[in-house]
């Protein structure tokens, strides 16, 4: 990936990770006020990480791939290729 391309994943992926622990942040605060912050940021990660790598990166990453006018399958080979 260019420079650019990586800059717009990372602030993309960004993106989707601050609104889920906003929300789990002012969820556990109506819910569970004395909640220990270990136990609101281990719950929260728990959610939050799994939707991030099974959700939102990969539609990030068909989008950088529709920018590119590549599929999908070409684009994860050139990232591979750079790898390499």
């Amino acid at each position: 990936m260019t420079r650019k391309e990586t800059l717009v994943f990372v602030l993309s992926i960004w993106a989707c990770v601050f609104p889920g622990v906003l929300v789990f942040s002012y969820l556990f605060q109506w819910l569970a006020p004395n909640l220990p912050l270990w136990i609101e940021i281990g719950v929260s990660t728990l959610v939050t990480v799994p939707f991030i790598s099974l959700v939102c990166s990969p539609q990030i990453e068909k989008l950088l791939a529709k920018a590119r006018d590549e599929s999908l399958a070409e684009f994860k080979r050139k990232q591979a290729e750079a790898v390499e």
